[in-house]
């Protein structure tokens, strides 16, 4: 407030800003014109050029180097457009920029004979020197503020802010539309500026009466009031208003409409607008300056009508509920989240992934919402501590009737996430080989996208196209909780619009669906020398043998049937009961037994020379392709030649063609005995000279000439080969199945081949021949079984081991592998527990290696692979020795080259085991085989040597140079070791370990 009672500084600042105005515009053309044109009071004419945030900018024709300025505040309501023109009243006049106002009360006093004259001479020859009246501030500008006077036909005057004594103090605050008492201290006539000069009344004792006044009028004031307020500001999520005498106050985004409103909240309130509000909550001081006190106010046609009781009635507490639906209003957008207003004390967030379930719009997430936009969405989380809301975005998925009592408590547990859903996720993490995809559908929540999940069509690569990070589409497929408390969500990223087109074979959800012949596809999931498991669907998986897996010899299953790759073949049997699928990708129609039971083995007889092709060399025998058809018969190793066979594979190799002589038709079994020494083919040409005329000899067997059946040979005879040697203990062959040498089947093959009965002298010999080849065949078997060692083949068999050798880990270990083998992950882990609890304390030893298994199982099989290994690796942590576990876990990351993780671990066993000399040279050689530089290995070095002890340091820094020659730079191992031995020179022992590295490298 001003503290001279002279106008003198006004004054001067007026008459210099003339001067410089009158430089500044001066010319032949302009000269003084546009200063009497623009006078204080008059009424121009002009046209709006521009609306900013300022204010509205005004063009005069007449006058194109002046502008024009209303101000907001100063619209008195008018509505306002560019190019369209208006008339205002000149409240100022400054450096070429002239102050307009379009209040109808400051327009509405001008003279009505249409001349643009000063329209305030008549009120100003009323007013006196000294004289004390009231006033209106119109515009507050750095030096001054504008005035009007309303008691004097709102005459216009200029009141400083400062004087010569206080520039330099702090100024006092003026609000527009503010009402004051000032002192009339010079009038335009004699004043040298012609303005209406007015100063503030500075003493305590003037404005005792008048303070008094407003503390009365603020007193007044109170929660449930309905005031008459004037909308001096929009912002985009609330409005300034004032009231009564210098008080302003604020209306929430969320207390203009009712909540059914779907409009906008101040999409018909505008600057300069009176409306009537209530107030609903005490004044706060302002956050920015701390003078102003603002009332929270409301405009709510339900609260303008209710009680005062009602109105003054204390906040409500939080009463909103899961799956009500709610608008709310963006705050604030973040990276990932968007922060939104309830109301005036409730908050609100929504989730990037809850804010859509398309990619495309899930990608321009932060474009889509913008500040005072309203947000329509479905409560999932309340957090009445923090009066937070967490919201779905609003749409058919959200609908409240699709959410049954059923599927709460699970909805509940899994965020609210339920089967059927549609919803938009985001890529985490490519599984490796056939694992799928993890997919993040909340902020702590993920799900599990199945191999067979991810497209619609069956194709090879499903994951091209793919990459982490990746929004996209899925559908829960189910929502399950785990033994440990973990939820389980399985998504699909499948549209199934192409579910019963015929150019995409369908996924079998039930085995029930499938039966024998059924046309299926698949992914293959692993791989063993015994064949391969494929995948039909997330619910469904099928074994394919060996014999199966083509109509030619597959020499390596896992070089030709990669993990991934995409398969078509018959179901030939589905289990319901076991949960157990056959199927073979032969192209041959029909399943082998079959074949076989529609055709007769008449073709065939005992004693014909056929010859053949070698399918398949095992230790006990040769599996032989009869020619011109898909027979495939036995030859036993012992019919492999007159004199013994040492080794076998050394003698024959698949693919080689023999010559043999059937032994033996078992047709029951479908088996056929095949021989091979050339004693047989010596007998039968004996035969044949001595033998009956009409007979003739026989010669090799065509089977393609042989006679036809009613269903021919095009449904392709085809004999089941013996499975292999691994799953068929030796001791358990039959004689009878290789060999066609018994009693009744000889009498009978003599009798077919000769055509007479045999003699006694034949008979007997014939049955020295069995015995022999009986004992040659047990002999056989024994050394098969010694070579073996007996390793159990059956369930059953390592039952009966394990219970035997119970603190045994290496059978243990043995029967887990056997299961995963049969790709029984879960039974597995199950044994690996059995053997945990089995093995006695005393043996760490033991426990420790089935503790290992169990690491590499889960970092195999585990879902997620991490979490499930960090779990086991905590639990072992608790019953052997930590540095020995520690060092278990780092060799499977090691071999399993997961170089992060292992570098995560040592980080953590150089502060648990920090006096370890072995923890901290395994670092080192770790670092060297990456590759890290000098710079690193030393700082590694350095923080060894301040952990170890005293005894072990020369240790440390001899095998670290050693390290240094063979994994890393051999310089630096030199100058490590020069170091050591300056310092002990006479250790002859560490000379003779730098003389061995110098030599070798």
């Amino acid at each position: 407030m001003c503290s001279s009672p002279d106008c003198s500084f006004i004054q001067g600042y007026f008459l210099l800003d003339q001067k410089i105005a009158a430089l500044k515009y001066s010319g032949p053309s302009t000269s003084h014109d546009w200063v009497k044109y623009f006078g204080i009071g008059s009424l121009v004419k002009g046209e709006v050029g521009a609306i900013e945030e300022y204010g509205v900018i005004l063009n005069f024709k007449d006058h194109p180097d002046v502008v024009g300025l209303i101000e907001h505040h100063q619209l008195g309501g008018s509505t306002v457009k560019v190019g369209s023109s208006v008339k205002g009243l000149v409240v100022d006049l400054s450096d070429g920029v002239v102050n307009l106002s379009l209040k109808p009360e400051l327009v509405g006093s001008v003279s009505k004979d249409g001349k643009k004259k000063k329209r305030h001479r008549a009120a100003v020859l009323d007013l006196e020197l000294r004289e004390e009246v009231n006033a209106v501030v119109e515009i507050v500008k750095d030096s001054y503020v504008v005035l009007s006077v309303p008691e004097y036909n709102h005459a216009i005057g200029f009141a400083p802010l400062m004087d010569y004594n206080s520039q330099l103090l702090p100024q006092h605050h003026y609000d527009n539309g503010q009402c004051i008492t000032v002192v009339v201290g010079s009038i335009p006539s004699s004043d040298p500026s012609g303005r209406l000069i007015l100063l503030p009344k500075g003493s305590a004792q003037d404005s005792n009466i008048s303070s008094s006044k407003r503390a009365k009028k603020k007193s007044d004031y109170k929660v449930g009031s309905l005031v008459e307020a004037e909308i001096i500001d929009i912002k985009p999520l609330e409005v300034i208003l004032k009231f009564g005498v210098n008080l302003h106050g604020r209306i929430h985004i969320t207390e203009v409409l009712e909540e059914d409103c779907s409009e906008h909240p101040f999409s018909k309130l505008k600057i300069g607008q009176k409306v009537h509000a209530r107030i609903v909550a005490q004044a706060e001081h302002s956050a920015k300056t701390g003078r102003n006190l603002k009332w929270e106010l409301s405009i709510k046609p339900s609260l303008l009508k209710a009680d005062l009781e009602e109105s003054t009635a204390s906040e409500a507490e939080l009463n909103h509920s899961i799956n009500d639906i709610i608008r709310a209003y963006v705050v604030k957008v973040d990276a990932e989240w968007v922060w939104l207003t309830v109301s005036r004390k409730v908050m609100a967030h929504l989730f990037i992934l809850d804010s859509s379930v398309e990619p495309s719009e899930l990608k321009e997430f932060q474009q889509r919402y913008s500040v005072g936009q309203a947000v329509k969405g479905r409560i999932i989380g309340v957090n009445r501590e923090k009066r937070l809301l967490r919201l779905k975005a609003f749409d058919n998925q959200c609908m409240l009737e699709n959410i049954d009592d059923t599927q709460k408590t699970v909805s509940s547990i899994a965020e609210h996430t339920k089967e059927g859903d549609v919803i938009g996720g985001r890529i985490q993490r490519i599984l490796p080989g056939v694992g799928g995809l993890v997919i993040q559908i909340g902020p702590h929540l993920h799900g599990r996208v199945h191999y067979t999940e991810i497209v619609d069509l069956w194709v090879p690569e499903p994951l091209s196209g793919i990459h982490e990070g990746q929004f996209v589409k899925c559908k829960v497929l189910a929502v399950s909780r785990q033994a440990e408390g973990s939820v389980r969500v399985d998504l699909s990223l499948r549209s199934r619009k192409l579910d019963d087109s015929t150019t995409c074979a369908p996924r079998f959800e039930k085995i029930n669906d499938l039966c024998p012949g059924t046309e299926v596809k698949g992914y293959v999931k692993n791989v063993n020398p015994k064949g391969c498991f494929i995948m039909l669907s997330r619910m469904v998986e099928a074994r394919i043998i060996l014999s199966n897996l083509s109509d030619e010899y597959v020499e390596n299953p896992q070089k030709d049937f990669s993990v991934g790759m995409l398969v078509q073949g018959r179901v030939l049997s589905a289990e319901p009961l076991s949960g157990k699928v056959e199927v073979s990708l032969r192209k041959s129609t029909g399943s082998k037994s079959q074949k076989l039971d529609d055709v007769s083995y008449s073709d065939l007889h005992v004693g014909d020379i056929v010859d053949g092709q070698v399918k398949r060399v095992e230790s006990y025998g040769l599996f032989v392709t009869i020619k011109s058809s898909e027979l495939v018969g036995l030859c036993h190793v012992s019919e492999l030649s007159d004199e013994p066979v040492l080794d076998i594979n050394a003698c024959y190799k698949a693919g080689d063609m023999v010559k043999a002589k059937i032994l033996k038709i078992d047709e029951d079994r479908h088996r056929v005995s095949l021989g091979l020494k050339e004693s047989y083919f010596d007998s039968d040409l004996t035969d044949d000279e001595n033998g009956n005329e009409n007979d003739g000899g026989r010669v090799p067997m065509d089977i393609s000439r042989a006679p036809q059946m009613s269903g021919g040979f095009n449904s392709t005879l085809v004999l089941p080969g013996p499975e292999p040697r691994a799953s068929v203990p030796p001791l358990q062959v039959a004689l009878d199945e290789y060999e066609g040498s018994d009693q009744e089947g000889d009498q009978k093959a003599h009798e077919i081949a000769n055509g007479s009965e045999p003699n006694v002298k034949k008979s007997d010999r014939r049955l020295k021949e069995k015995a022999r080849k009986q004992r040659e065949i047990e002999i056989s078997a024994l050394e098969e079984r010694a070579l073996q060692k007996d390793i159990p083949q059956t369930p059953d068999e390592f039952e009966k081991l394990v219970r035997t050798s119970p603190n045994s880990s290496f059978v243990w270990i043995k029967y887990m592998a056997f299961l995963l083998d049969l790709a029984d992950v879960e039974k597995a882990r199950s044994v690996a527990e059995r053997a945990l609890r089995t093995i006695n304390i005393r043996e760490e030893e033991e426990k420790l290696n089935v503790w290992v298994a169990y690491f590499n199982l889960e970092n195999e099989y585990g879902s997620p692979r991490e979490d499930a290994v960090k779990k086991i690796f905590q639990r072992a942590l608790q019953y052997c020795d930590p540095k020995k576990v520690h060092l278990a876990l780092l060799g499977m990351y090691e071999r399993t080259k997961q170089n992060e993780l292992a570098d995560e671990l040592f980080d953590r066993m150089t502060k648990r085991f920090k006096t370890s000399c072995k923890i901290w040279l395994r670092r080192i050689q770790f670092s060297l085989t990456q590759g890290k530089d000098v710079e690193y290995i030393k700082s590694v070095v350095n923080r060894a040597l301040l952990s170890l002890p005293q005894n072990k340091r020369i240790k440390f820094l001899t095998q670290t140079a050693i390290l240094e020659f063979k994994c890393g730079v051999a310089e630096e191992g030199r100058s490590r070791f020069e170091l050591i031995l300056r310092e002990y020179p006479k250790r002859t022992d560490i000379w003779s370990v730098y003389l061995d590295q110098v030599i070798l490298h």
